[in-house]
């Protein structure tokens, strides 16, 4: 078990460098590209730009954003979900049978046809 865990760490790890070392050159490389049109200071600023800017952009439209609306609390919508949640905040093993039941329960009474 602790060879899994440590195989998947290194992988990560691996992986991880992958991912940096990968835009590092890709970095490298454009700056290096706009070197003859821009001079060094501008192909560097330039793939600083195409880099940096649309995370930041991203950014600062979540914050402006602003937080997300608070969602509703729906009280149960059934007297056997309202009596399996009372009992399930008693006995937490209870939950796991008590689901099945409710499940089937609602599974048999719902599924006829009301006239």
């Amino acid at each position: 078990m602790g060879a899994k865990i440590a195989a998947g760490a290194v992988l990560a790890v691996i992986g991880l460098l992958l991912v940096v070392f990968g835009v590092g050159f890709l970095s490298y490389a454009l700056a290096l590209a706009l070197t003859p049109y821009l001079g060094a200071a501008g192909g560097a600023a330039v793939t600083g730009a195409v880099f940096v800017g649309p995370p930041v952009l991203w950014a600062a439209l979540v914050l402006m954003r602003g937080p997300a609306k608070p969602k509703k609390v729906e009280a149960p919508s059934t007297l056997w979900m309202a009596l399996f949640a009372a009992i399930a905040k008693e006995t937490p093993w209870i939950a796991i049978i008590g689901t099945i039941g409710v499940a089937a329960a609602e599974m048999f009474f719902g599924s006829r046809s009301r006239k």
